[in-house]
């Protein structure tokens, strides 16, 4: 690998929030320069393996900037809102940690308040951002901050019933799943369907069970069409 970042384990992260916020910003500057490569890679066609190679790099990258977004958050969520004044106390170690209030750690750290928010939810939601980054892999993609706040958010919203969106969304994706599995394995030859025919008597007519099947077919219709204004709003996002 051509960068140091990509092979960070979450237990080698620096341990300060000046580090952090550094490694952090050099990764994520990395990042955009990889996934330039990866742009450039495709429109020249070149060999496979070589697109393979930056991807795996991206992918690497963006799982420890991840992590150290993670540690962030875990450390901004310790810090009072407003910090005491006491005077007998040992001095702090760090010219970030002797800051008054947290507004001003998170100014000094060159955050915004809305980053800070980012990353102290991400420490809230480490499941989703594992799940984030099993996800990417799985599609030969690239995990994202992106990806994980949208998920929080609808978890969030989804309140305290009995499934998470996130355990939602892994239902509703193995029951497609399945659905599509048992379809493809369906074998459609003149035998099977003669065999099929004879199933039917009197009381089971061809005309409701293909009447049957056209409505699951627009079910499966509906699926696409809403799986498709899914993305499209995701893009928009």
């Amino acid at each position: 690998m051509s960068t140091e970042l990509a092979v960070v384990q979450n237990t080698n992260l620096p341990d300060t929030m000046d580090d952090l916020s550094k490694f952090v910003l050099v990764g994520r500057e990395k990042l955009t320069a990889v996934r330039a490569e990866i742009r450039a890679i495709g429109k020249l066609k070149l060999a496979e393996d070589v697109h393979k190679q930056k991807l795996d790099e991206a992918s690497m990258l963006a799982e420890a900037v991840l992590d150290a977004e993670v540690k962030m958050g875990e450390l901004l969520k310790k810090i009072p809102k407003k910090q005491g004044k006491r005077t007998d106390l040992e001095p702090l170690r760090t010219d970030t940690e002797k800051l008054n209030t947290k507004t001003e750690i998170v100014e000094n750290l060159g955050l915004s308040n809305d980053q800070a928010q980012h990353y102290e939810t991400m420490a809230d939601n480490q499941d989703i951002v594992e799940y984030v980054k099993g996800e990417a892999r799985e599609n030969d993609d690239i995990p994202t901050r992106k990806r994980v706040l949208e998920l929080a958010a609808k978890k969030k919203k989804g309140g305290d019933g009995c499934d998470s969106y996130l355990n939602l969304h892994m239902k509703v994706c193995k029951e497609l799943d399945k659905i599509i599995e048992n379809i493809n394995k369906f074998e459609v030859t003149e035998y099977r369907m003669d065999a099929l025919f004879e199933n039917f008597d009197g009381a089971t007519r061809v005309s409701d069970t293909v009447n049957y099947i056209e409505g699951a077919r627009e079910k499966l219709q509906t699926v696409i069409t809403e799986l498709r204004k899914a993305e499209k709003r995701a893009k928009q996002a």
